[in-house]
């Protein structure tokens, strides 16, 4: 693997740097051109819209852009979700870029990711899959270290002129996941998803288009002790394994602990593109995806069933892009619904239900002039969710709205210098809530995860971000910059309650990062 990964990075930098200077007789300073896109807030959204699918990268995405990035980000404080960590240290390496190659739009990116996680409970589960039934925990704190490599890679081509593009994509990640002290959780996982689309072009501004997607991956969880003696200690019984299944209590689960989570995934998009038109460019997508995980063990007496969980993701997505002289308007409007439903193979029933409904709008305005570059952007996020449980008649329900704006701003020098200031705000409020938990089922899990969720999710938070950055030319053909980048978030009020275990009152997080244009 690590050969591999150093390869995959050669190879990025070697290629970048080679296409800069076949094309740097055309553009003076192309790595110069990159990180002021990188900077650009409206035209960067569409870029970031593009990495969907290979549908958009040839319209969205420049003809040249590498970027790569080194960097570390650290997070410290109680006001967090209950199986989150109260702290978490991660340091990253990521490199992405697209190009044209003939009639060929190509994008691809890699990223490695590895973060240490400092105090976690009920949590022997991946970051990717939070609304799973099914999974194992503790309520003493773990720390737990995480491992990511992603790989993904899109390839557009246009066929019988610009009237049939065809494209093909591919999203690769492998995960290794494991706790540091007693009870030593262990999770492997992979995840790999294929997307194939197909468009037509009419009148030269509408594209329509569809896709088909594929995808599969695998969860291998196991727990283990390093002292055997607290496996099955009733004097301690916080170092016990214990079993969620549901959204109910947890309960003690000290044998077999090992299972394994197989997923499969079919879905379809279609896309609408108006473009060249006075009033701007519109991209309207469409995803609709159906994912299937079925928790199994598997040994050599045979194999046991424990749950099914069907997921239906629904997802709309409306991008609007506009050039007025020295100006840049961007919009995105989004609407995602995810409904779960399991199958809990102890009553042959379905027991779980999950949904949640979210609704984001934002809008970026970009300002040049004379070299130097305005970003203003502001942006708000409506978050529903609901979980259920039928055996406990648990049933949770939250509704939020997050408002942010920002303003940013950038300086390139007669040297190819770059300089940057940013600040962000962030208010978040609740709208509406639903609690119903009877108190016949209260346990530990009840009181240290879903009140504390509960008292969390409508908590009313603020909290703002500054960044700074600074880049120069290296060697005529690399822009090479630092960027450092300041947050945090604070609880202004919460709901009456006489829960003993809460969220604290802030959090702050921040990056340093080192990053090269191509």
């Amino acid at each position: 693997m690590r050969k591999i990964f150093l390869s995959i990075i050669v190879l990025q930098i070697i290629f970048s740097t080679a296409f800069s200077q076949k094309i740097d007789t055309a553009l003076s300073n192309l790595s110069l051109q990159n990180k002021i896109f990188s900077a650009d807030s409206a035209s960067y959204a569409g870029y970031e819209f593009a990495k969907k699918s290979p549908f958009n990268i040839g319209e969205l995405m420049p003809a040249k852009f590498s970027k790569i990035s080194i960097g570390t980000n650290y997070e410290k404080g109680h006001l967090i979700t209950a199986q989150n960590a109260t702290k978490i240290s991660q340091i990253y390496l990521a490199t992405e870029g697209s190009t044209r190659l003939k009639s060929v739009n190509l994008w691809g990116s890699f990223e490695y990711d590895k973060s240490v996680e400092d105090s976690t409970m009920y949590n022997h589960q991946t970051r990717n899959n939070m609304s799973a039934p099914y999974y194992y925990g503790s309520p003493i704190n773990l720390n737990y270290e995480r491992t990511l490599y992603n790989l993904k890679a899109f390839a557009e081509k246009n066929l019988i002129g610009k009237n049939l593009p065809l494209g093909i994509g591919a999203d690769y990640r492998i995960g290794n996941h494991f706790s540091t002290n007693d009870p030593r959780g262990s999770v492997d996982d992979f995840q790999l998803n294929m997307i194939a689309t197909i468009g037509y072009t009419l009148f030269e501004k509408i594209k329509i288009g569809a896709a088909y997607r594929y995808g599969y991956g695998q969860e291998r969880v196991n727990v283990a002790y390093k002292n055997q003696s607290l496996s099955q200690n009733t004097l301690k019984p916080e170092y016990n394994n214990y079993l969620v299944n549901g959204y109910g209590e947890a309960y003690v689960y000290n044998t077999n602990r090992t299972y394994q989570n197989d997923q499969k995934r079919n879905g379809f998009d279609a896309y609408l593109n108006y473009t060249k038109s006075n009033i701007g460019d519109f991209f309207f997508s469409y995803s609709y995806i159906e994912e299937k995980q079925k928790f199994t063990r598997r040994s050599g007496e045979g194999f046991a069933d424990y749950n099914d969980y069907n997921l239906e993701n629904n997802n709309f997505s409306l991008f609007w892009l506009k050039k007025i002289d020295n100006k840049t308007l961007s919009t995105l409007i989004n609407y995602n619904n995810i409904d779960g439903k399991d199958l809990n193979y102890i009553y042959m029933a379905n027991n779980y239900i999950y949904n949640r409904n979210s609704l984001s709008f934002k809008t970026n305005l970009s300002i040049t002039s004379k070299g130097n570059l305005y970003n203003l952007y502001v942006s708000a996020n409506q978050n529903e969710e609901q979980k259920q449980d039928g055996l406990t008649g648990n049933n949770v329900k939250y509704n939020r709205l997050d408002w942010t704006a920002g303003f940013g701003y950038s300086k390139t020098t007669d040297q190819s210098n770059v300089w940057g200031l940013s600040l962000s705000g962030l208010y978040s409020v609740p709208l509406s809530d639903y609690f119903n938990v009877p108190n016949f089922n209260v346990g530990q899990f009840t009181q240290k995860v879903i009140y504390f969720d509960y008292i969390y999710n409508t908590s009313t938070r603020l909290g703002g971000s500054l960044s700074a950055d600074y880049s120069f030319n290296f060697f005529n053909q690399i822009q090479a910059g630092l960027k450092a980048t300041a947050t945090y978030l604070n609880k202004q009020k919460v709901v009456d309650n006489s829960f003993t275990f809460t969220p604290g009152k802030d959090r702050f997080s921040s990056n340093i990062s080192l990053n090269l244009y191509f």
